[in-house]
């Protein structure tokens, strides 16, 4: 029940915060992270969850900022945005030394090196077609991994994926599409699908829930049976943490550097290695080099900003052509084709230029016509000043022999 504090502003309990941020559609992992994030700020003050709103001051969570300085700064910069708008909205007012603070800077950028085609390539050979299916998919698509966990078979119609607002970041979904290559690989999981859920279900019939690790937020029902949808609709049929443990799997086996480095650097672990978020950036990259352009590459990666959505026009089929146009950047294992279709690509596109450069000429030998009163099938014939060097005239008398020759090919 909400109370009301000196300043006016309503006061929530914590169940009443995490049950208005459920109606307002966050999904229930992330209300479960903030509920974890509460129930840590609740144990530092050794006191009930149900009296965190009591306990909202300034200089209480200053000093649960300060016991989290040895975490890393990425998880304590959630850690305290969480806590940080759970007080302004309750009420509690902070100066900007105090805001400060609480909205932590990193300026470091993600350390997860650029994935490279070889690797992927290794990586396809050593997978079975569940991970490959995975694999051309995220670079087909350039989907978050989280959001193709949660893809259901139903989201796919031929080509095109749509990745629904209700799963996707920031509830921006949209369509994306998938290469020959991938939906080739994607053709063969779907047959095997059938067998691997099987599977799963009896490995998983042993199987208990770990613990978080995390000494004062243990996970929700540790301990207990694991168990999978009694109906799994979705595209692949697994978690999140089971791309990732796929992934890594795979990586390790193939990655040149066995063991990864990992220093630790202000607070913060280093991993030298790839991340499934690095099939995200592969795309960002291959797609532009594959010719497609940068709007329709930051369309499908749905980073859309005001600019994107005010002046970038294009319909659904103009997005899908273009696409498949450029997909040859995306292919991993069709190297031959890759190849082939390149040097296709570059042959269809010296076409078009000729073709443009033969309407423009055709254009000018009907201006030349109907300036000269010839008919259609006239030649052209041009009589030259006296005074002009013999090799002039021979030169030119070739260039009007050569565009008689269009016209008389042009009239037939």
């Amino acid at each position: 029940m909400a109370i009301t504090t000196n300043n006016g502003k309503k006061v929530r309990s914590v169940d009443e915060y995490l049950r208005m941020l459920k109606l307002a559609g966050r999904s229930e992992i992330t209300i479960r992270n903030y509920r974890a994030v509460l129930t840590s700020y609740a144990q530092y003050l050794n006191i009930p969850l149900a009296e965190v709103h009591e306990n909202l001051t300034v200089e209480n969570l200053l000093g649960y900022a300060d016991s989290r300085s040895g975490k890393s700064q990425n998880g304590r910069k959630t850690t305290l945005t969480i806590l940080h708008r759970y007080f302004t909205l309750n009420g509690v007012e902070f100066d900007v030394l105090e805001a400060n603070v609480m909205k932590l800077k990193i300026d470091e950028e993600p350390d997860d090196k650029p994935i490279e085609l070889e690797t992927l390539q290794k990586m396809m050979d050593q997978g079975n077609p569940h991970s490959r299916a995975l694999l051309a998919f995220l670079v087909s698509t350039g989907c978050r991994a989280g959001e193709c966990s949660k893809l259901l078979l139903s989201d796919v119609k031929g080509d095109v994926v749509h990745v629904r607002s209700e799963i996707a970041k920031r509830h921006k979904g949209g369509d994306v599409y998938l290469t020959a290559e991938a939906q080739e690989y994607l053709d063969v999981w779907l047959k095997d699908r059938e067998r691997y859920i099987e599977e799963a279900n009896r490995l998983t019939e042993r199987l208990l829930t770990a613990s978080t690790g995390h000494e004062k937020v243990p996970r929700k029902g540790t301990g207990t049976k694991v168990s999978r949808p009694v109906k799994d609709d979705r595209l692949f049929a697994c978690s999140y943490s089971t791309m990732q443990k796929m992934f890594s799997r795979l990586y390790d086996a193939v990655d040149g550097e066995k063991k990864k480095k990992k220093e630790k650097r202000d607070s913060k672990l280093s991993y030298d290695s790839c991340t499934l978020h690095s099939l995200r950036k592969y795309f960002r990259t291959y797609a532009v080099k594959g010719g497609m352009s940068i709007d329709l590459v930051e369309g499908i990666l749905r980073h859309t900003g005001y600019l994107n959505n005010i002046y970038v026009r294009m319909t659904d089929e103009e997005r899908r052509k273009e696409f498949h146009a450029g997909e040859v950047g995306l292919y991993i294992t069709r190297a031959d084709h890759r190849i082939q279709s390149g040097e296709l690509d570059a042959l269809r596109r010296e076409n078009e230029r000729q073709k443009i450069q033969l309407d423009e000429l055709k254009n000018d030998i009907d201006i030349l016509r109907e300036t000269a009163g010839l008919e259609k099938d006239a030649s052209i014939i041009a009589t030259f000043p006296t005074g002009i060097p013999s090799d002039k005239v021979i030169l030119l008398n070739e260039q009007i022999a050569s565009l008689n020759r269009l016209i008389k090919q042009w009239s037939e």
